[in-house]
């Protein structure tokens, strides 16, 4: 008989300091009624191309005090880890200020011209015709390689949703998810990043399948296959930017995990990152 253990744990929060829609202790209390163990905050980083969604370093001092507050208020009824997103054009932050760190790439940028690549579809391919001639593939080479080197060369703990630019890629209206060049650009990026960093994490994130209707989490089957082929570990978030989504389509992301071979993800604590058993891999 398979047994799935239900991880009730997120290290992949946002909150009103950056683009989320509740404080920090309404998801502290809607974590504890959902039955967490530990929840860690994620607040996106200050960027040198400044945006609406991203916290000021005055709002990241301020995010760092209340989140290290509420450790210790909520400490015997859950854990509470302060940590950053940041982004490979982050700014006016130290990462070692922080309990760990999720590296991610939401941006397209050539020159001074930016394009937020999870904002819409029609941003997505309008970077993709101004920068790289409307070749979908050298956009995503372009994509998996800053990824790569930013990993590669930051402290990051946890790799942000890997194929982020498929958030709009349902039905594949983009772009074909099965092309072999499009695949070698993600394989690469996950060989260059585990041979120079096999300690970092790769996170199964659900948060588009809240927001946008994706089917499976991110990353990709394939892609997720790739990773356990290659030795690498996980952990299960829901990049979660309100309340209700804490632990979205936390138990269908766990069979998806399991069928792809992996018998168990990570989890964050106080204490550093812990495994867990969720069942024989189907």
């Amino acid at each position: 008989m398979q047994v799935i253990i239900m991880l009730k744990s997120n290290c992949h929060t946002h909150t009103t300091y950056c683009d989320g829609k509740n404080s920090a202790r309404e998801m502290i209390e809607a974590a504890i009624s959902k039955g967490f163990i530990s929840l860690g905050f994620s607040g996106h980083s200050p960027m040198k191309n400044k945006n609406d969604w991203t916290m000021t370093e005055e709002k990241t001092k301020l995010y760092t005090e209340e989140i290290r507050r509420l450790k210790e208020e909520y400490s015997e009824r859950i854990d509470i880890l302060c940590g950053i997103e940041l982004d490979n054009d982050f700014d006016g932050v130290n990462p070692d200020d922080f309990d760990y760190v999720i590296g991610s790439v939401h941006q397209l940028k050539k020159d001074e011209t930016v394009y937020d690549i999870d904002y819409t579809a029609d941003m997505l391919k309008k970077a993709t015709d101004e920068f790289f001639g409307g070749s979908f593939n050298r956009m995503s080479k372009y994509y998996y390689d800053t990824l790569a080197d930013f990993i590669i060369n930051t402290k990051v703990d946890v790799v942000g949703h890997i194929d982020l630019i498929t958030k709009f890629n349902l039905d594949v209206a983009l772009f074909d998810e099965s092309d072999c060049e499009y695949r070698k650009n993600v394989f690469d990026a996950v060989d260059r990043i585990l041979e120079k960093r096999p300690d970092v994490f790769f996170e199964v994130n659900t948060g588009a399948m809240y927001r946008v209707g994706k089917k499976t989490p991110y990353p990709a089957e394939f892609i997720l296959r790739y990773i356990k082929e290659r030795g690498g570990k996980i952990t299960l978030t829901s990049d979660s930017h309100n309340t209700e989504s804490l632990d979205f389509a936390y138990e269908k992301a766990i069979g998806f995990i399991r069928k792809c071979g992996f018998d168990e993800i990570f989890y964050i604590t106080s204490d550093g990152w812990k495994k867990i058993n969720i069942g024989d891999a189907g």
